[in-house]
């Protein structure tokens, strides 16, 4: 769960930096908008909306308290999403032989 939150964290920080870049950019808009993270852990979304964390995670205090920033201002907001309509999954855990079929089927 703590490499999710790491992830999370790292994942702020480029969306942070890419905000940045295109409140420089004089073409665009001064008002981007708010950048919607998708996340399978539901306790991952339980720490980031509560500013309660224990001592086992103090050590990740300040990337917890990064994360919340990057919420209460607008950058970023977390939504969940299941398992089975994550696009990262595929990538990330074993298929199943009916999903190679389908990832398959464009080539």
């Amino acid at each position: 769960m703590e490499a999710e939150f790491i992830a999370l964290a790292a994942t702020g920080k480029e969306v942070e930096w890419l905000r940045d870049l295109m409140m420089d950019i004089p073409f665009t808009a001064n008002n981007v908008s708010t950048v919607s993270i998708h996340c399978d852990s539901q306790a991952i979304l339980a720490r980031a909306y509560s500013g309660v964390y224990n001592e086992k995670s103090r050590h990740i205090s300040i990337r917890h308290e990064y994360v919340r920033q990057l919420i209460q201002y607008g950058i970023i907001s977390i939504s969940f999403v299941r398992s089975s309509g994550n696009l990262a999954d595929p990538f990330t855990k074993p298929l199943t032989r009916d999903l190679v079929r389908i990832t398959s089927r464009g080539m």
